[in-house]
């Protein structure tokens, strides 16, 4: 599933595309997605619609359109989008497509049908029940370390399984939970209410968790991004070659450490596997 900085860079990218642009039309090829409204309702109401902004709230992608009307697109896991020039074919996957009027199209592509679309009056979004129980977002000034050892301090989790409850922290997952602790020194298996107490702890895991994602965001936009492609000869980043991230830990179980060449070690935490090294997370 696409955490913080995939997100981000999709909607970097798709507000790019996007902005200013008019939707001329939309084929909805997987009625269920669009429901409980009807396709003709979801197509009546993006149809001639301006796109004014995109922006992101966790790992929600929210396409403002003018009229007051948001479309808020939930990749979840096999989700993703396609922007392709005139007369290019989209992939089998995909399930709506947007007809531009520069006559691109952009598709939302889901081989699983996981994904989450639904069209909201602008006003409407923050009494949306997905995004009422969101926390706090790690890359805007509400994160402060004040506001983290407050959350930290009324948790009986572990760290790892505190910075993926998304009522707390939003967009950290899997990966860059378990890079993040690593940036910082610390076991995965420690309490959160322990770090709580130590400032100097405290102190790095708040670092790292902002300069863990902000990394992650940089090296997208370095590479050819995930969740989004691009058809066509012209299109916005066709001429970049791919720079993968560099893991630290996650996924090299077995294989030394960078930093002190100890092997990585994998448990298993909430049923989700997690990757640290013995000796710079004691």
């Amino acid at each position: 599933m696409p955490e913080l900085p995939e997100v981000e860079h999709v909607v970097q990218t798709l507000r790019r595309c996007l902005r200013g642009t008019v939707i001329r039309d939309v084929g909805v090829l997987r009625p269920q997605l669009v429901s409980p409204m009807s396709v003709a309702s979801f197509r009546a109401r993006i149809r001639s619609r301006r796109v004014e902004n995109v922006r992101r709230r966790a790992k929600f992608i929210l396409i403002d359109l003018d009229g007051e009307r948001t479309l808020m697109v939930h990749l979840r896991m096999t989700g993703g989008f396609v922007y392709a020039e005139p007369d290019c074919q989209l992939p089998a996957t995909t399930r709506l497509v947007f007809h531009l009027q520069s006559g691109h199209t952009l598709g939302l592509t889901d081989q699983r049908n996981l994904g989450i679309v639904k069209l909201v009056g602008s006003r409407e979004l923050s009494r949306l029940k997905e995004l009422q129980q969101l926390g706090l977002e790690p890359l805007q000034s509400e994160f402060t370390i004040e506001r983290l050892r407050g959350l930290l301090g009324g948790s009986r989790r572990s760290i790892k399984e505190f910075l993926l409850d998304q009522t707390k922290v939003v967009g950290i997952g899997n990966i860059y939970a378990a890079e993040a602790l690593h940036r910082a020194g610390i076991n995965p298996r420690d309490s959160a209410a322990t770090i709580a107490k130590s400032r100097k702890r405290l102190t790095a895991l708040h670092q790292s968790i902002i300069a863990t994602l902000r990394d992650a965001i940089q090296a997208q936009q370095l590479g050819t991004p995930l969740h989004i492609d691009f058809i066509g000869e012209n299109s916005p980043n066709g001429d970049h070659s791919r720079s993968d991230i560099v893991f630290q830990v996650y996924d090299r179980e077995d294989e030394p450490c960078f930093t002190c060449g100890t092997r990585i070690k994998r448990i298993k935490q909430g049923g989700r596997s997690t990757y640290f090294c013995p000796r710079c997370q004691k």
